[in-house]
């Protein structure tokens, strides 16, 4: 969650959901911060927000060091890399993300592990390579680094003096490793398939030192939601082992080539399974966003230096859009029963600034689903029983067990 002043305004879903009943979408906070709370206004107001947007200037610019400083548009770049994932989410990238995720696993099989920690990591290394590409073993170690440091602030919220040190350093490594692969590759004539390539053509617009950044955002994308994602799809395996069954039937009746190829129609139990998991526990419950200019929208008003609140959580948990929203039913999915929702179904962010590697994020969630079932048999420890702290995100907690691979 973004931090917020110490006298801002917490309000749980049910109060939440009370006061839209009874004041309408659009809520005033403390802090000229404001709720927005219908799908189709939130969409608008956020692309009003963020289309202005540019890529933020860096130490260079501030100093006055660049002579040239071009703009470049977030909607710019968001194109390159939404179009670069695409084709990163073809079959033979599946297949090596598979591989690297089996491989990730089995190294840590039968013995016992903190679940949620253990798909975080499946999930968020097996995915460097296909940020950039040629990483040799340090630079591996270096990337890494910077993926513990948003473990330790998103899922641990570690914020010690030391720790803060600590990760410090790790990301200036990290940021020292990309910036020389972007110098590398800016004297390349061969492309190479990774999201760096996307944005390699920026370098000589804004420099190396702000592509970067781009690069950084990335793998922050990389290393946060999709893990606990992950993590929350496991747990819901645990919790309805019925599930679990459907899953591993459905996907080992399909060759590994064939599951590749990510051919929806035939896995139709497990996209049901991934969507209404990203339902009932999304990402981020809440995103608060600065305006960055005046906002005035079917008379909701936002000043330059307000806020604003917008809410996958409460989307996604509004009886107004769903039967039952806080029960957990895969099969609302099936298209006899699949209510209009009214844009309410967000799970990979909000249209206007939504995942840009939404396109891989969802087919690796598709494939970890397979591998977890047909590869491998899933123990969960019973005490602790495991629970899902619902904090700001959606974590299993006290989710111990231990993953065997499968004799065949």
């Amino acid at each position: 969650m973004d931090e917020r002043a110490a006298d801002a305004e917490v309000v749980s879903i049910d109060d939440l959901l009370e006061r839209v009943r009874r004041e309408g979408p659009v809520l005033r906070f403390n802090n000229d911060v404001v709720g927005i709370f219908d799908p189709a206004l939130a969409v608008r107001i956020d692309k009003a927000n963020t289309d202005q947007h540019t890529v933020p200037d860096s130490l260079i610019d501030f100093l006055g060091l660049r002579s040239d400083r071009d703009p470049v548009a977030w909607r710019e770049v968001r194109a390159l890399l939404s179009e670069q994932a695409g084709r990163l989410a073809s079959p033979g990238h599946m297949r090596d993300l598979y591989t690297r995720m089996h491989g990730f696993l089995a190294q840590r099989a039968d013995r016992p592990h903190d679940l949620s920690e253990l798909s975080w990591w499946t999930i968020s290394q097996s995915l460097l390579p296909l940020l950039i590409d040629g990483l040799s073993r340090a630079d591996v170690d270096a990337l890494i680094g910077e993926q513990k440091t948003r473990y330790n602030a998103i899922v641990l919220q570690n914020f010690s003096f030391w720790r803060r040190i600590i990760d410090f350093h790790l990301s200036r490594r990290a940021a020292r490793t990309v910036s020389r692969h972007i110098r590398r590759r800016a004297r390349e004539t061969a492309p190479r398939e990774d999201f760096l390539q996307s944005l390699l053509p920026l370098v000589e617009r804004v420099g190396v030192d702000r592509v970067a950044y781009l690069v950084s955002m990335v793998l922050a994308g990389m290393s946060g939601l999709p893990g606990i994602t992950a993590a929350s799809l496991l747990y819901a395996m645990h919790r309805f082992p019925h599930w679990h069954a459907r899953i591993r039937e459905e996907t080992s009746a399909l060759s590994l080539e064939q599951l590749y190829a990510l051919p929806i129609k035939s896995l139709p139990c497990t996209s049901r399974f991934v969507k209404e998991t990203l339902r009932l526990w999304p990402g981020l419950f809440a995103l608060h966003r600065p305006a960055s200019h005046d906002i005035d929208i079917e008379g909701v008003c936002i000043r330059k230096g307000g806020a604003y609140e917008l809410s996958s959580y409460f989307q996604h948990h509004s009886p107004e859009y769903w039967q039952n929203p806080d029960s957990f039913d895969p099969d609302r999915w099936l298209p006899e029963r699949r209510q209009a929702n009214k844009g309410a179904y967000v799970p990979f962010g909000f249209s206007s600034r939504a995942c840009i590697g939404s396109a891989v994020g969802h087919a690796q969630l598709l494939l970890f689903c397979a591998l977890v079932t047909r590869d491998f048999e899933l123990t969960v420890q019973d005490v602790p029983a495991p629970w899902m702290q619902l904090e700001g995100f959606a974590i299993p907690v006290d989710f111990i067990g231990t993953l065997t691979p499968r004799r065949s």
